[in-house]
């Protein structure tokens, strides 16, 4: 997922690109380098969640992603039964 497009209806380009960046910057964050991984649908989800509750800020919205996706890898860990 990707936030740049012509067609997209609910966002501007600016906002889109406002986005983008912010998906790029958490994803290098976090080593995340293919696009067809789990995490980086996740991270376009909280990128974009940020966006709609008044975040402008790419930096500020990239960490948001960041640390709602190592939360759920603590969840996920916690989670797993033992060997």
């Amino acid at each position: 997922m990707t936030f740049l497009g012509d067609d997209n209806p609910n966002y501007s380009k600016s906002d889109g690109e406002l986005m983008q960046v912010a998906l790029e910057d958490a994803a290098k964050r976090l080593n995340i380098t293919d696009m067809t991984n789990p995490e980086f649908g996740t991270l376009a989800r909280f990128v974009r969640a940020a966006f709609i509750i008044g975040n402008r800020d790419s930096e500020a919205m990239a960490k948001f992603a960041v640390n709602a996706v190592l939360t759920r890898r603590r969840r996920t860990s916690r989670n797993k039964p033992a060997p």
